[in-house]
């Protein structure tokens, strides 16, 4: 094993910060869709090891809510446009990478705040070839589908760990 196939790269999506960012994020709906433009190149070298472990960590802005209500009560998929993914939803092929879930900071009825969130151990990891889409979408949808509401700016940070195959 050479010292190259245990090398991970991280790359980090934010919506508050970066020239990459394809389409508008100034609204919760906005966020839910987002596009950005990434230079896999200038990022992961091409070579030897074409296909990549990965994982990944999200975390929202807390939200304050409307009234004073900021409880978020929806789970939800990280959809990512990848390329080519070894994960399934069924019979077919999917995007999900994996799933965020809201936390609860205050339950005080006139404080009431939460984020979603994930860890980087909340979900499995996957398998993907080496990237081929420089536009990659982030969806944020709740379980039907639909967009996850009142969403707040976030990160998420994908890990991609080079393996040998």
């Amino acid at each position: 094993m050479s010292d190259l196939e245990n090398e991970t790269y991280q790359v980090i999506f934010n919506t508050q910060v970066g020239t990459n960012i394809l389409t508008p994020v100034a609204t919760a709906a906005n966020r839910a869709v987002v596009s950005y433009d990434i230079n896999w190149e200038a990022i992961i070298p091409r070579g030897t090891y074409n296909k990549f472990k990965c994982r990944f960590s999200f975390k929202t802005l807390v939200y304050t809510g409307v009234g004073n209500n900021g409880l978020l009560e929806h789970n939800g998929f990280v959809n990512m446009n990848l390329g080519r993914l070894n994960i399934y939803d069924g019979m077919q092929q999917s995007q999900n990478i994996g799933m965020v879930s809201p936390v609860i900071t205050n339950t005080v009825a006139a404080q009431q705040r939460s984020y979603y969130n994930c860890d980087s151990s909340d979900n499995n990891e996957f398998v993907i070839d080496y990237p081929i889409n420089h536009i990659i979408t982030i969806s944020l949808n709740n379980f039907n589908g639909t967009a996850l509401p009142n969403l707040q700016h976030y990160v998420l940070i994908l890990s991609l760990t080079r393996i040998n195959v």
